[in-house]
């Protein structure tokens, strides 16, 4: 499931996103002019219903599979004007009593809980974080906890300017976290926004391991040697005679691409925790030299991150040659950046 605050972009804009992402289901309320909107996909496996939509968060009841327990999921964006903020605790418990479901609330809260969430030199109104508090301890919720950056939201100046402050988060009603007891939170640095993306996750994994699949992996087209490799590879593997030598020899190179992707792009995910990590402790110092590095590192994440991308789409489940043109259009949106990223290298 992904959930995206403050889109700037129409119902329909939203809604097309679920091509880029892979996930076919979508909730979605637009933005009014350049402001608010929120968004939620999830993969078609889930069994998810709506609950209660408004311009401020999305609820809705969560089951994985026909075994396994539902429980609530909430994901808000806060109310950014602090004279209005009692409007959104006002929500949070009206909306309390509409499901006795496990029950999990995440997102942008646009306020903290006490002060010392806050790492600069502004101090937050003891008032404000007290009517926030009051609202979470009436619907009872309790924060689950964090990893990584101890804040969410940093608006990227230097000095005194600085503002860094933990916004976004995670809060549980009992029954939820006994039903997730291994759950956590954990705060992504991010080059691409001034707040950290969260993720949730769940504290298992279900997956069934089995044979690996070997892929074409559209990542590869960002290296220039791909094409000399797979000539070579194919010279390098037998005559042609039949079907079943045919067959052979694919197979004979896509196994030399592995060995060859290994060496030229390693392991994407692994590499991109890693620059997640280094990014982390790059903005802990917060100097003039890390600034630096802290370019650097952004510019590589960029092409990661892109890789990611390409990664991810290939292996959605959704039938893509079955939806019609909405995803041809996007692939040949994706192929045209796909070259101009190679002759002009990424953004940033």
């Amino acid at each position: 499931m992904v959930f995206l605050s403050e889109t700037r972009r129409s119902e329909e804009r939203v809604n097309n996103l679920r091509w880029r992402l892979g996930l076919k289901g979508c909730l979605a309320v637009g933005s009014v002019g350049f402001s608010g909107g929120i968004a939620l996909f999830w993969e078609e496996s889930l069994d998810v219903k709506l609950i209660t939509i408004t311009n401020r968060l999305i609820d809705v009841s969560v089951q994985e599979s026909p075994t396994s327990p539902v429980w609530r999921f909430t994901f808000v964006y806060g109310e950014p004007r602090v004279q209005y903020r009692h409007i959104m605790w006002e929500l949070l418990q009206r909306i309390k009593h509409r499901s006795s479901l496990p029950w999990i609330v995440m997102g942008d809260f646009n306020e903290t809980w006490w002060q010392f969430e806050h790492f600069s030199d502004h101090r937050q109104g003891e008032r404000q974080m007290e009517a926030f508090r009051g609202a979470l301890d009436y619907c009872e919720l309790c924060d689950i906890g964090f990893k990584g950056l101890p804040w969410t939201y940093d608006n990227g100046q230097s000095g005194r300017r600085n503002v860094r402050v933990r916004l976004d988060r995670a809060v549980a009603s009992c029954s939820w976290s006994e039903l997730f007891d291994q759950a956590e939170v954990v705060h992504l640095v991010s080059p691409c926004s001034d707040h950290c993306p969260l993720l949730l996750r769940l504290g298992r994994d279900d997956r069934i391991q089995g044979q690996k699949v070997l892929r074409y992996e559209i990542m590869w087209e960002r290296e220039d040697s791909l094409g000399e490799e797979i000539e070579e590879a194919w010279s390098n593997s037998g005559q042609k005679t039949c079907l079943g030598s045919i067959s052979r020899s694919l197979q004979s190179v896509m196994a030399s691409l592995q060995g060859w992707s290994k060496n030229n792009f390693g392991s994407v995910r692994k590499e991109l925790e890693e620059l997640r990590k280094s990014l982390a402790d790059l903005q802990l110092v917060n100097d003039d030299e890390s600034n630096v590095q802290i370019k650097s590192t952004i510019n590589r994440m960029n092409e990661i991150l892109y890789q990611e991308e390409m990664m991810w789409l290939q292996r959605s489940r959704i039938s893509w040659l079955q939806e019609g043109d909405h995803n041809t259009k996007f692939f040949h949106h994706k192929a045209r950046w796909r070259a101009r990223k190679k002759n002009y290298g990424p953004p940033g």
